[in-house]
């Protein structure tokens, strides 16, 4: 099984177009319905000072959300280069450029050293080795740990059947995936963390898991 998704078809369903209309719904509505409840859980566990690695960045939203509660610096990383410009816009724009790292790499194979928050907002279900991912995000945090993930539900599923089905009839070898949260949790546990915030919509849930300390 692949580390991830063809970067080549990644980037051809997540383009700069995609980029610019996720720019437009931030300015409007600001952030999605999994970004915020985790951020504001990572708040009220103490964000100052702290350096966030996050994993599947997009347009960049959540490193300004992270660093304008607290966060000190920030480690994007974002498979697709046609974000890098957008995100480069955003960050200008709430003149946080110089307080973002950002790599236009797999965060699997390319993240470096480790951080004091790892934070992964819907990227699980767009790789198909999750416990590559999964692994590589305890690896790189040193105290806590915000994911979210497609809820295990009939409803979800048929749902991500039908994108799936949408991407095969684009020739594209891009997929979504329904991991299951059970074993990610399982995972998460296993490497020494124990969750401590959580939260769900109709579609998502996230959860937010604390290093344990010797």
């Amino acid at each position: 099984m692949p580390v991830c998704c063809d970067p080549k078809d990644y980037g051809g369903v997540f383009d700069e177009r995609m980029a610019r209309h996720s720019l437009r719904g931030f300015r409007k509505r600001g952030l999605d319905s999994t970004a915020g409840p985790m951020i504001g859980a990572l708040a009220r566990r103490r964000l100052e000072g702290a350096t966030v690695i996050e994993a599947g960045a997009g347009i960049g939203s959540a490193q300004v959300a992270l660093l304008g509660s607290g966060a000190e610096r920030g480690i994007a990383y974002e498979l697709s280069p046609g974000y890098e410009s957008v995100a480069a816009e955003l960050l200008e724009e709430h003149r946080m450029t110089g307080r973002v790292e950002w790599h236009t790499a797999d965060f699997v194979t390319h993240a470096g050293a480790p951080a004091d928050i790892v934070f992964l907002n819907r990227v699980v279900c767009c790789f198909p080795n999750m416990p590559a991912m999964v692994d590589r995000a305890t690896q790189r945090s040193g105290r806590l740990l915000a994911m979210s993930y497609p809820r295990r539900r009939w409803l979800v599923r048929i749902g991500l059947r039908g994108v799936n089905a949408f991407l095969w009839l684009r020739r594209t070898t891009f997929r979504v995936f329904a991991h299951d949260p059970g074993e990610m949790a399982q995972r998460i546990e296993g490497a020494g963390f124990t969750e401590v915030d959580s939260g769900r919509t109709a579609v998502w849930e996230w959860k937010v898991w604390e290093r344990g300390r010797d």
